[in-house]
Order: C-alpha cells, then structure tokens, then sequence
C-alpha cells in the first residue's frame, strides 16, 4: 500500500470521526476484544518464556547428571588359573588342585589330619587374589566320593568398572 493512503486512513482526524460514529456498545465490544489480544499477547509472552527456562533447566540438568560405571564380570582366563593354582600348591603341598568345568578350581583333600591346611587354601584363595570376586560352587566335607574327604569347588571372577558408550 502507500504511505500517502496510510496517513490519511490513520490521520486523527479520521480516527476521531470513526470513534464518534461508533455507539457505546461497540466500543465495548470492541474494547473486549483488544482486551483479549492482549492477554493472549501477554499469556503466550510467558508461555515461551517458560518453555525457553525449561529447555535452559533440562541442558543444566543433563550436564549436572553423573556418569555412572558400567559394571562387568569376566571369568579367569586358563593362564591364570594355572599361575593361582600353582601358587596354592606351593603354598599348601599338602592339598590337591585341581581345574573343573567352566573354569573352576578344586580343592581337595582325602586325608582327614589336613582339614586346617585344606580349610586354610580355601581362605586364602581370596586373600591371595583379591581382585577377582571368589564364589564357592560345591562344599563338601566327610564322604565327597572319589575318596575325597573335603572337597570345594570355587569359580573367580574379576569385576571391571568402564565408562557407558556414549549413543
């Protein structure tokens, strides 16, 4: 449009005559609906303004959130079931080891003077590597067959702490 007819249909001389023609209902009516443009005005004016608080909230949040560990058990490797079981029978000639399935160690015994001993290699197991978290799968001591008169079967295991991967 032009500015020249901007001016004229907005001079105050106009408005003043449209305002004069207008009656008092449609003023009001009219002053109700401006009345309500501007509270909606003001109403989405703090809508976006809580929205825009909310995502700055939510950013703050998300940097402030730890990184927890993810937690992991691994079974003992052949080699260093070995190396643990070499050690005990250096330790405790005494007593037999040997490997089971699923990578465990047997402690054994068939000779009833040796319990201390054999109760002892048991113990020390996890005092010897304490890295790994020691579970005893079988105990048994008096009849155990094969002439095994104390026997226990223990399975390690290492927990390893690492950061989540990041998706």
């Amino acid at each position: 449009m032009n500015n020249k007819l901007m001016l004229k249909i907005f001079s105050p001389r106009i408005v003043a005559k449209a305002v004069m023609a207008m009656d008092k209902s449609t003023a009001v009516i009219i002053s109700a609906f401006w009345l309500a443009a501007l509270v909606t005005l003001i109403l989405a004016v703090f809508a976006v303004h809580g929205a825009v608080s909310s995502k700055k909230e939510a950013a703050d949040a998300k940097v402030a959130e730890p990184v927890l560990p993810v937690i992991s058990n691994t079974s003992l490797s052949p080699v260093d079931i070995q190396k643990i079981m070499d050690r005990m029978q250096h330790q405790f000639p005494d007593v037999k080891f040997d490997t089971g399935a699923n990578q465990t160690i047997i402690i054994r015994s068939n000779d009833g003077s040796k319990f201390h001993q054999w109760i002892t290699a048991l113990s020390y197991v996890d005092t010897m590597e304490p890295q790994y978290r020691w579970m005893i799968n079988d105990f048994c001591v008096g009849t155990c067959g094969n002439q095994d008169m104390m026997k226990a079967t223990v399975t390690g295991h290492k927990v390893v702490f690492s950061l989540p991967q990041h998706s």
